[in-house]
C-alpha cells in the first residue's frame, strides 16, 4: 500500500472512531450531530498529532545541538 493510502485510512479509522465516541459519549446526540462533530474534530486532531510530532523532532534536533556535558564531566 501507498502512503497515501495508508495516511486515507488512518484518517477514515480517526473519523469513525470520533463519530462512535461522540455518540456514545452520554449526552443523547444523535448520528447526524456526531458525524458533524467529528467532521470538525477530525482536522483539528490531525494537526494536533501533526504539531506533537513536530515539536518532538525540533525538541531532539535542539538537543542534538545545543548538548553540553553535564558540570561534573566537563571538570574530567
Amino acid at each position: 500500500m501507498s502512503k497515501r493510502v495508508k495516511y486515507a485510512g488512518f484518517v477514515l479509522v480517526f473519523f469513525a472512531l470520533l463519530a462512535v465516541v461522540i455518540r456514545f459519549g452520554g449526552a443523547g446526540v444523535g448520528w447526524g450531530h456526531a458525524l458533524l462533530g467529528a467532521l470538525v474534530a477530525t482536522p483539528l486532531g490531525l494537526w494536533m498529532i501533526w504539531l506533537r510530532r513536530r515539536m518532538t523532532e525540533q525538541a531532539q534536533e535542539w538537543g542534538r545541538r545545543k548538548f553540553r556535558p553535564w558540570p561534573e564531566e566537563r571538570r574530567r
